[in-house]
């Protein structure tokens, strides 16, 4: 039977009535918003019994490219709707239709039912653009506590600088509901305000914990002794929020810093010897920045008999290096020695590599000898744990079996055996000698990239004949490690002087990333002899001599971009300003690939203000990485075309374009551009770009 359209239109919204279900769903999946019937029947169906049918009539209605005729029925649907179904799918839909339906929620901020005040804010938040914002901190103060409360979640939720002021004001509010959400939002925000505010809310027990964890995001120091005060809470709650906010401080300061939370939090535990097994006991919390905070603290307040505790977190590869510091600080002495010796037992072998690695710190040759031993067991992840072990220990007893790992058979081992010795080689001039001279013994009878990777960090000038047989080698890894190596030595300031033919000759080599590596290694040596030339280059001075600027130039037609990339980058790198036009080349061929692009732009402005044109030219690329280095290119050039530039790559489409405008806002340093920052930082939708524009204008304002 074949049946004209508006038939088969009219037989599924009798579908979409169906007692059956699956009847309904697979109809109002069918049903057209753009219909008025249909969409008359998607709207009751919102108010459907069963979810997976509100669901799919949601799912049109957000299709809907006309939203025009959907706005007033679904506000009031989100308002009025006769059940708690109907008005969480006309909430959903209103969320999907996004910024389309802002008008008429922020209209119903203003409604005379505290209900669908209610109702709009959390829409917003849901929403998350930063144009609602004003109308919500404007909720901030409505007479019902609901709402209040509501706006402040929904403001966290959107993640506007912009709210921080209205959210602070709201936590003197006598409203408690709203204090507590404000301080979501403000953590939701990650801005902390200052501390002298929130110190006095700790009186309240119901808001302790959102602070404690408000402060781990502080900047002010102020705000660690208040965390390392928290660790003394009687409530595990209060107590955990606490150790997370000194986790998040962890995480976000150099070890130096938290001096001040350490003395407070060895005062607390001699105060109360309670303090130790309390933060024991949130070892095993399932919040991570509360494990880090608690790992933190036991190291700082030296408590032996959780050593075992501690240890068993080392099977974590992201809380090791906090469980081998905390164990590092504990007081050496029988009691500890004791302690880990009898937990070792009851390890797995991370834990045990740990054990072993802290009973050799405190002299035990048994311990040392068994981590050697262990840096040759078969499993790989014991090995690899055992090798990284020697490396902390910084024991020149070490030197001889690391070395003897550094073949190119198994770059992994070799590789954290090379890492290794690099550390024991910069923990004193005796261990650095020893390091160096084994590895000088290897490196005629078996050399390796991880050895020449050595030779880099730790050698010297005399090196640089080993390095160079490297770049002579077979074995394509190990001319790219010996290309990196001289890189190495010259980054450490020690190959000023040095001719190094092997490293001009590799740039015509018949592997590529050896070819890349020689251009980058030629980066490195530029950067480190620019500002300090032994002469010029045409009489021979090395190790940037004439003969390796016509082999750079050469390389710029080298088929390999990335080969072409680095060659430009040295040639900026020298900075010469009669190289400008070969670089300048690069930027006119039409098919010239981004990565050249990039390193073309940044080579001239290197070597000086390139022109203004080439740099427009390249902020208007297709590839954004190219409009990236324009716009920070342009932020040191004069002039207020420069300046427009910037504004325009603000409104970019592209997130991380308009990220790198507000950078160079703030690089550029004209006060001029303080107002569109700030603008910017209110408007913007993504929360990092915002904060990146919220920066500049802090930057950029009036001191």
């Amino acid at each position: 039977m074949n049946l004209s359209s508006p038939e088969v239109a009219a037989a599924r919204r009798v579908r979409a009535h169906a007692a059956d279900e699956e009847a309904r769903y697979r109809a109002a999946a069918e049903l057209d918003a753009a219909d008025a019937e249909d969409r008359h029947v998607l709207l009751a169906l919102l108010g459907d019994a069963s979810w997976r049918v509100r669901l799919a009539a949601t799912e049109r209605l957000a299709a809907a490219a006309d939203v025009a005729p959907l706005l007033s029925p679904l506000v009031g649907l989100l308002t009025a709707g006769e059940t708690i179904g109907a008005r969480d799918a006309a909430a959903n839909a209103l969320a999907r239709l996004g910024p389309r339906a802002l008008d008429p929620l922020i209209s119903t901020l203003h409604a005379a039912d505290p209900d669908h005040r209610l109702a709009a804010a959390g829409v917003l938040g849901d929403i998350g653009d930063r144009r609602a914002v004003a109308a919500l901190a404007d909720a901030l103060a409505d007479a019902d506590a609901n709402v209040r409360s509501t706006a402040a979640e929904a403001l966290g939720r959107i993640g506007a600088p912009a709210a921080m002021p209205a959210l602070v004001a709201a936590l003197e509010a006598e409203d408690a509901t709203l204090r507590l959400a404000a301080l979501g939002a403000l953590a939701a925000l990650r801005a902390c305000p200052p501390v002298d505010g929130l110190a006095p809310l700790l009186e309240d027990r119901a808001l302790r914990r959102p602070v404690y964890r408000l402060l781990g995001a502080s900047d002010d120091p102020a705000a660690l002794l208040v965390l390392a005060r928290g660790v003394s809470e009687r409530t595990r709650g209060a107590r955990e929020a606490a150790l997370a906010g000194i986790g998040q401080q962890r995480a976000r300061r150099p070890r130096e810093e938290l001096g001040p939370v350490e003395v407070e939090a060895r005062a607390a535990a001699e105060r109360d010897p309670g303090v130790a097994d309390a933060c024991a006991a949130s070892l095993g919390s399932e919040e991570p920045f509360v494990v880090v905070g608690a790992i933190t603290v036991l190291g700082w307040i030296a408590a032996p008999r959780h050593v075992a505790a501690l240890l068993r977190l080392a099977e974590d590869d992201r809380l090791r290096p906090l469980v081998d510091d905390a164990i590092a600080r504990l007081a050496p002495g029988r009691e500890l020695k004791a302690a880990i010796a009898e937990a070792i037992q009851e390890q797995g072998p991370f834990g045990r590599s740990s054990a072993l690695a802290a009973l050799a710190r405190m002299g035990s040759p048994a311990a040392l000898e068994s981590v050697i031993r262990d840096a040759s067991d078969p499993d790989a992840l014991v090995q690899g744990e055992a090798i990284s072990a020697l490396g902390r220990l910084g024991e020149a007893r070490a030197v001889a079996p690391l070395a003897g790992l550094l073949g190119d058979d198994s770059p992994g081992t070799s590789s954290r055996a090379a890492n290794a010795l690099v550390e024991i080689g910069r923990v004193s001039p005796a261990a650095h000698r020893a390091a160096l001279a084994a590895v000088r013994d290897r490196a005629g009878a078996s050399p390796s990239a991880a050895l020449y990777r050595v030779l880099g960090a730790l050698g010297g000038a005399e090196d640089v004949p080993r390095i160079a047989a490297g770049l002579r080698s077979d074995a394509v890894v190990r001319r790219v490690a010996a290309a990196g190596a001289v890189a190495a030595l010259a980054e450490r300031g020690l190959a000023r002087g040095c001719h190094v033919p092997e490293l001009i000759a590799a740039l015509t080599d018949p592997a590529w990333p050896v070819r890349a590596a020689a251009a980058r290694a030629f980066v490195a040596l530029a950067t480190a002899n620019a500002a300090a030339r032994d002469g010029d280059p045409r009489s021979g001075e090395h190790p940037v001599c004439a003969e390796a600027l016509a082999a750079l130039r050469a390389t710029l037609h080298d088929p390999e971009p990335t080969v072409r990339a680095g060659a430009a980058e040295a040639l900026g790198a020298t900075r010469r300003a009669d190289e400008a036009p070969a670089l300048a080349a690069l930027l006119e061929a039409p098919d010239a690939p981004p990565v050249i692009v990039v390193a073309a732009l940044h080579a001239l402005a290197v070597i000086g203000s390139p022109p203004l044109d080439v740099v427009t030219r390249a902020a208007a690329h297709a590839d954004p990485e190219v409009v990236k280095e324009a716009v920070a290119v342009a932020a040191g050039l004069p002039g207020p075309a420069a300046a427009r530039l910037l504004l325009e790559a603000a409104a970019s489409p592209r997130w991380d374009v308009r990220r790198a405008a507000a950078a160079a806002m703030a690089a550029r340093g004209d006060p001029a551009l303080a107002g569109e920052a700030a603008r910017r930082a209110a408007d913007d939708p993504d929360p990092l770009v915002a904060r990146a524009f919220a920066d500049a204008a802090a930057a950029l304002a009036p001191r």
